[in-house]
């Protein structure tokens, strides 16, 4: 059975992500966190969500409060939007709450609510914290999943469903 998916933290914005990255690729590839940290005007313990988000997908490596770009991470930076989003999108659905997300989405193909979604999470003990706050959770889906095109939402019925991808 495959390696279970790492959770990532409910704080971390995509903007903060690519944000980060950039900053650490535009110091050369290195960069200490707390010097990016007063460059962004913002307490380290700010930036800490994004810089574990940005670890987990591959982007950066975190050494002794320093930021490394990738390999990964340097592609990312240096493709225009819809590289940024493929990439992404290969990255995304290995990490929680995304892999319950896109699940509960081809078990529902009519679509599934943040609700439905935080019922889900709460079954799982190590993906509690999740269904603790729908107003950050729905942040996040919105931030990560409809920005890497693997869901969509219709605002008017308050639904995720996957994205019907096109064939090329």
């Amino acid at each position: 059975m495959g390696q279970q998916p790492k959770n990532f933290p409910l704080e971390a914005r995509l903007g903060t992500v690519l944000g980060l990255l950039e900053l650490v690729v535009a110091y050369g590839g290195k960069a200490d966190l707390a010097f990016i940290a007063r460059e962004l005007q913002m307490e380290v313990d700010e930036i800490l969500p994004a810089s574990t988000a940005a670890e987990m997908l591959g982007i950066l490596e975190i050494h002794n409060g320093e930021g490394v770009a990738t390999p990964l991470g340097i592609k990312v930076s240096k493709s225009l939007s819809k590289g940024k989003k493929r990439i992404l999108r290969e990255q995304v659905p290995a990490l929680e709450p995304f892999n319950t997300a896109l699940t509960l989405a081809k078990e529902r193909p009519k679509g599934f609510s943040i609700e439905d979604l935080m019922n889900r999470l709460s079954t799982n003990p190590s993906l509690v914290e999740y269904a603790e706050n729908s107003d950050k959770l729905r942040e996040l889906m919105m931030d990560w999943m409809i920005y890497t095109e693997l869901l969509s939402y219709e605002g008017d019925s308050g639904l995720f469903k996957l994205r019907a991808r096109k064939t090329v």
